[in-house]
């Protein structure tokens, strides 16, 4: 037989894997000298009078980082992150791990198994209606020169409604023109009523005429920036006040400041034009041109943080206004960038100390704090309801600038940028969830929803005290993205059940739940903004942009049960809406082609004649495939209008 050849080959083996004998002894190795190895003790050891010190230690196996070990662990913390994200699901590792067993135990019974609601197809049919991946995503939004007709629609905000320009730009399942797209799905006819050319959506506040360069240079700019820091300051907290009226009024500038400041200077004016109420409305223009001789390529090569400060505004704001989204997106990223390679992302509040100069190219610690913070802010407002990737800085373990809560300066700015960026943070979770696939589930809305309702009510006193004239603006505009927020939460289960044209009463207790709050937040929020109106440029921006949003759900909150929304008096909020955008319209161009696409979708909900009511599920035409970007499911598509 074989097998003592087998164990004597095993046993010879296994002698080969024997550690190999120390051939110095320990000693010998501290004191760095030559051993023999061969004795115990040895001879240097006796030599030196420490021959109890003599030993012949085994040798270890060097642990080195081998690729292989390095793939093993990257593995292993995927798995590790996967578990976590499977019991937590919206919980960030840095939040778990500050709670005890007890609180996980807790938060880990708080999640319940979701029920199968509809059916599992009917949430993963929703990718449809995102554009197809293979699609040329180009826009043109306006030069600086183009008329102020042109102004008044664009792709992001769902505003530019028609076949060519819905998907200019790439919009994810959170953005509003699915909300349109959904609308079409449900009225194909609909957008053949959508007027073409400028003229049909021409406001009364461009019939005006444009007010000189002499007569606007001879305003009092100081009544501007006293405007700007009335109205806007306490939005965007990121200038020093003290600092820019003293160099304001002293123009002491260096040579290589003059660019970033003149810049800076003219962004405000800009801006406080806005705030002010002249009774020239497009009176900013002419400060915004001026600011824009300052602005090109080559003021991110400026590492001064008045021109970050510039580029803020100017992306974070005036872009905006003027309906120019996707440039806004674009000039803010390279913004923030720019912040990094100053250094933004790592300032604490510990280096107060060394804020000696009175002007400084870094500006004091603590403008550079809320410099930072309000990018963060001003970029997580208007990717709110895109649908696409965020850059990531909400992560403590990349940004360690010190939060504004921290700060020992507890003025009313720094209450403000306080408050926002608390709620920007759970907005950022929110977005990252949102483009993630499988769609978000009810457990998931509830416990985002929890999050945000508990940040409003840790609202400072300072900001819920309505004779604070300072914050009004400033919490109105909380209170209104709050409400959108929530809306783009609760927004996927209303699409999924107009899509799939199901009643409410046919769903699930949970699901009829969902769909009531979706409801009842749009019907909320459009009474708040109707109450909170005022006359006033601002104002009147923010309000139309979060308006336009809230009433395209009750506009489909009617189409898709008509039984619902008449309970709940849908249309009387619905007409409210319309009527505040025809009293904004003389203030916000954009407000007109607002007021008369809502007119339009609104008078189509209501019809009841057959040749306006949605195609049953056995009429769809190419066309309408073509629109609702059905391509993505390929050739079988029976499934998705299959019944559950």
């Amino acid at each position: 037989m074989d097998l003592p050849e087998t164990n004597n080959y095993q046993g010879a083996n296994a002698q080969k894997k024997q550690p190999r004998a120390t051939s110095s002894c320990a000693e010998c190795r501290r004191r760095r000298v030559k051993c023999e190895g061969q004795t115990t003790p040895c001879r240097q050891c006796v030599y030196y009078l420490v021959p109890h010190l003599c030993h012949y230690p085994a040798r270890k196996r060097r642990q080195n980082v081998t690729l292989k070990s390095h793939v093993e662990l990257a593995e292993a913390y995927s798995r590790a992150q996967k578990v976590i994200d499977t019991l937590f699901p919206s919980s960030s590792l840095e939040e778990l791990s500050s709670m005890t067993r007890q609180q996980l135990l807790i938060r880990l019974q708080s999640y319940t198994i979701p029920e199968r609601t509809m059916d599992d197809i009917s949430h993963d049919s929703l990718q449809v209606l995102e554009p197809h991946v293979e699609q040329n995503f180009t826009w043109d939004e306006v030069s600086e020169t183009s008329s102020e007709t042109s102004r008044v629609a664009d792709d992001v905000n769902g505003q530019a409604f028609s076949r060519q320009s819905l998907n200019a730009s790439y919009l994810g399942l959170s953005s509003v023109p699915t909300i349109l797209r959904v609308i079409v799905h449900l009225r194909p006819n609909v957008q053949r009523r959508i007027p073409e050319g400028p003229q049909a959506w021409r406001s009364p506040s461009m019939y005006s005429g444009s007010p000189d360069e002499t007569s606007v240079m001879q305003a009092d700019e100081t009544s501007l920036i006293d405007a700007y820091f009335d109205q806007i300051h306490p939005i965007i907290p990121m200038i020093d006040e003290a600092e820019f009226r003293c160099r304001y009024f002293t123009a002491d500038l260096a040579q290589d400041e003059t660019g970033s400041w003149l810049a800076l200077l003219n962004m405000v004016l800009a801006m406080g034009s806005m705030a002010s109420g002249s009774i020239h409305l497009t009176s900013h223009n002419i400060f915004y041109k001026r600011a824009l001789s300052y602005i090109n390529i080559s003021s991110f090569g400026s590492g001064h943080v008045h021109m970050v400060q510039a580029l803020a505004l100017y992306s974070g704001m005036l872009l905006h206004f003027f309906n120019r989204p996707n440039t806004a997106t674009a000039v803010m990223g390279a913004t923030i960038q720019m912040a990094v390679a100053m250094g933004l992302h790592r300032v604490q509040a510990t280096q107060a100390k060394l804020d000696i100069p009175a002007y400084s190219t870094a500006g004091t610690t603590n403008t550079r704090i809320r410099t930072w913070w309000c990018l963060l802010c001003l970029d997580t407002w208007a990717s709110s309801t895109l649908g696409r990737p965020s850059p990531g800085y909400w992560n403590p373990a990349t940004v360690s600038t010190t939060t504004p809560s921290a700060l020992e300066a507890a003025d009313y700015a720094t209450i403000s940028l306080a408050c926002s960026e608390q709620f920007c943070r759970i907005a950022a979770r929110i977005q990252e969830r949102l483009i993630q696939l499988p769609l978000i589930n009810l457990d998931e809305v509830k416990e985002f929803d929890r999050d945000l309702l508990t940040w409003k009510h840790s609202w400072d006193d300072f900001i819920t005290n309505r004779e604070q004239g300072c914050a009004n603006t400033a919490r109105a505009i909380l209170g209104w993205r709050l409400i959108t927020t929530r809306l783009t939460l609760y927004r996927p289960l209303l699409l999924v059940t107009a899509i799939r044209r199901k009643a409410w009463h046919e769903l699930n207790t949970n699901e009829r739940i969902n769909l009531r709050n979706c409801l009842e937040i749009a019907v909320d929020g459009i009474d708040m903004m109707c109450r909170e109106w005022s006359p006033d440029q601002v104002i009147c921006w923010n309000i139309a942009w979060n308006l336009f949003q809230t009433t395209l759900v009750l506009i489909l909150c009617m189409m898709s049960d008509r039984n619902e929304a008449e309970e709940r008096g849908c249309s009387e909020y619905i007409v409210r809406a319309i009527n505040l955008f025809g009293r904004m319209e003389p203030l916000d161009p954009g407000c007109t082609r607002s007021r008369k696409l809502l007119q339009l979708l609104f008078d189509n909900a209501r019809e009841l004649e057959s040749d306006t009511l949605a195609c049953k599920e056995g009429d769809w035409t190419p066309s309408a495939l073509e629109l609702l970007d059905f391509d993505l499911l390929g050739e079988d598509i029976d499934w998705f209008f299959s019944g559950s």
